[in-house]
């Protein structure tokens, strides 16, 4: 009896770790973003989080939030929505895009950022796109996602899976299902 105990210990044990690695995989967390490991403490936390990058005196972007968090040994900052989305303006040129979103990490080495939970996007030009991920890549000046997106462009809405975009959405291009 105490040995069928045992054993069934041992496999919800075994069962538990599996099920929660395959969780962190399945999320879509990106080693990238080296998000801290488990009961990891923040090493800074700020309310009305706002934060900067410059590059030879132009403005790359800006990040708003109710609330972030820095973690310095993995170099990444997460911004997370309290009662205001999060928002994440991305210069490219002479135009932005506007995003909003429940939260965002910073790779604070990279300079990439990440969006995530229900996820708006506005260039000045109008348009726009929804998704609950959208990646940033500072070194391509790029937005991405891999997940279900929606575009609207002059009045035109189109639906797929995954898309790849010029910050300013005026060049975009899906990767499939449209």
């Amino acid at each position: 009896m105490r040995t069928t105990r045992y054993v069934w210990l041992v496999w919800i044990v075994v069962v538990s770790v599996a099920a929660t690695f395959a969780f962190g995989l399945a999320s879509g967390a990106s080693p990238a973003f080296g998000e801290g490991k488990p009961g990891s403490t923040a090493d800074v936390k700020i309310t009305r989080f706002h934060l900067v990058e410059t590059k030879d005196g132009k403005t790359l972007w800006e990040v708003w939030g109710d609330r972030g968090e820095v973690f310095e040994k993995t170099g990444v900052a997460k911004v997370m929505k309290i009662s205001n989305p999060v928002t994440v303006t991305l210069y490219s040129g002479r135009s932005k895009l506007t995003t909003r979103s429940d939260g965002a990490t910073l790779n604070m080495r990279t300079k990439d950022i990440r969006l995530e939970g229900n996820v708006t996007a506005t260039s000045e030009q109008g348009n726009s796109l929804q998704t609950q991920s959208l990646d940033w890549s500072a070194k391509d000046r790029r937005v991405f996602t891999r997940l279900p997106v929606t575009l609207i462009r002059g009045g035109l809405v189109s639906s797929g899976v995954g898309l790849e975009a010029e910050t300013d959405l005026e060049r975009v291009r899906f990767l499939s299902r449209v």
